[in-house]
């Protein structure tokens, strides 16, 4: 008896705390979206993946698509004071994906936001040699 109390303590305190991040989400997305939010990220990656010629493609409040219709495509998800980049890439009809999760993204400064959109890139451009590499069979 006693470790199911503990048990539902447990849950009831994740759980809590998990829709306490969700409810901070909200407001933070009540003044501007999530690709405003992020907007230095954003622009630093369209330049550098699609010569910034992407658009932003929102898919609901917390989640959008930067694409420009060539062989990448790059997803962003907010959650929890959290953001998941999701960068596929398409060589030779084989995809690549290569997702990193930042974590306490809620206050980020210009520099902060544009030192995660460099360590993406650099990520990404490493992953891109290794697939090239590994498609051509070299």
């Amino acid at each position: 008896m006693f470790w199911i109390i503990v048990f539902v303590i447990i849950v009831a305190y994740v759980g809590f705390n998990f829709f306490n991040s969700l409810n901070k989400d909200d407001d933070d997305l009540q003044r501007q979206s999530v690709s405003e939010k992020f907007a230095v990220i954003v622009n630093l990656l369209n330049n550098a993946a699609f010569n910034g010629l992407a658009e932003v493609t929102p898919i609901d409040k917390r989640e959008f698509n930067l694409y420009d219709g060539s062989n990448q495509i790059i997803k962003f998800q907010y959650s929890t004071g959290s953001l998941t980049i999701t960068w596929k890439y398409k060589y030779y009809q084989k995809e690549i994906i290569h997702e990193r999760n930042f974590t306490e993204v809620r206050n980020l400064s210009i520099f902060k936001q544009e030192k995660i959109a460099r360590n993406m890139m650099e990520e990404m451009r490493q992953v891109v040699e290794k697939h090239k590499r590994d498609v051509l069979g070299m």
